[in-house]
């Protein structure tokens, strides 16, 4: 996919806009502005499979262009077309009764981490699904499962790094990720898997209580369980290491490290220097010789 942009709005010359087009531009993307003009935006077809409609302003200027823009996906004449929406809560929720929330790429409330946009363009130009909401458990594969590839779920509450992570993690092996931990139970249910890896701080159900959950069913005791943590506290930790998971790995991480982090366990697994099976789950004090040295990190 052309890595070019179509952005929509009304004022370009703000510094908020044009500090975001900076550093979309600094990432290799071409853009075009256009205001919520249909005149305008007809003019420019066809249209880049990349559109970002910042919101603000008129809302009336934007309807027009807003039901072309549905229309176009409604249409399924471009499936790799892509749409971002850019604004408030009350603009996006009343946009999407022009243009409906699934046939949206991906939203951003202001202020914009413009990290997190230019992730989903990235993802978007490399062809996986930007659906903003992920429904059950997505394989981050195309076509079927690779033979002999370790299958691989990660589960985690934030649907930008899952993605980010999918992209890199689906060349190594099957790869699937959910952003709801029992949409992870049920679905290891039904297919097993060699690793997974758990966010420890979610919402509705946190990953300790998916950990008990999965050490207390048949089907899913013994798959070994890295978790994903942003803090380095020492009593987070400690409460990582209580029930013992097959180690641990801190936020952010870059997806190659990931990668080279899940393969050196599978290795050492191999080797016969980890066991392949998890330690029983425990819910007393950590133990301090917990983390295996042949597995650092």
């Amino acid at each position: 996919m052309e890595k070019k942009v179509l952005f929509i709005c009304e004022s370009p010359e703000s510094f908020l806009i044009s500090t975001m087009v900076k550093n979309i531009t600094a990432a290799g993307y071409e853009v075009i502005y256009s205001p919520p003009s249909m005149k305008k935006i007809t003019k420019l077809e066809p249209l880049p499979n990349l559109i970002i409609v910042y919101l603000g302003g008129d809302d009336t200027k934007f309807q027009e262009p807003l039901e072309f823009l549905a229309k176009i996906k409604n249409s399924g004449i471009n499936i790799n077309t892509h749409i971002f929406l850019i604004g408030n809560p009350i603009e996006i929720e009343s946009t999407y009764r022009i243009i409906p929330k699934p046939l949206v790429s991906g939203i951003f409330q202001r202020p914009v981490n413009t990290a997190d946009l230019v992730t989903k363009l990235g993802l978007a130009v490399s062809g996986y699904s930007l659906s903003e909401d992920i429904n059950g458990v997505e394989a981050g594969f195309k076509g079927g499962e690779v033979q002999n590839h370790k299958r691989v779920l990660i589960v985690d509450d934030d649907t930008t790094f899952l993605r980010s992570m999918r992209t890199e993690m689906a060349k190594k092996f099957n790869v699937y990720i959910t952003n709801s931990g029992m949409n992870a139970v049920s679905f290891l249910k039904e297919r097993p898997v060699d690793l997974i890896l758990l966010d420890y701080e979610m919402p509705v159900v946190s990953g300790l209580e998916v950990f008990r959950i999965l050490r207390s069913e048949e089907t899913t005791v013994n798959i070994p369980v890295i978790f994903l943590t942003s803090k380095d506290d020492k009593d987070i930790v400690m409460k990582v290491l209580e029930v013992h998971p097959v180690n641990y790995l801190l936020k952010p991480i870059a997806p190659t490290i990931l990668v080279r982090t899940v393969e050196d366990y599978f290795n050492k697994v191999a080797e016969g220097k980890l066991p392949a099976n998890p330690k029983p789950y425990n819910d007393g004090p950590a133990e301090a010789e917990m983390i295996d040295e042949n597995f650092s990190l």
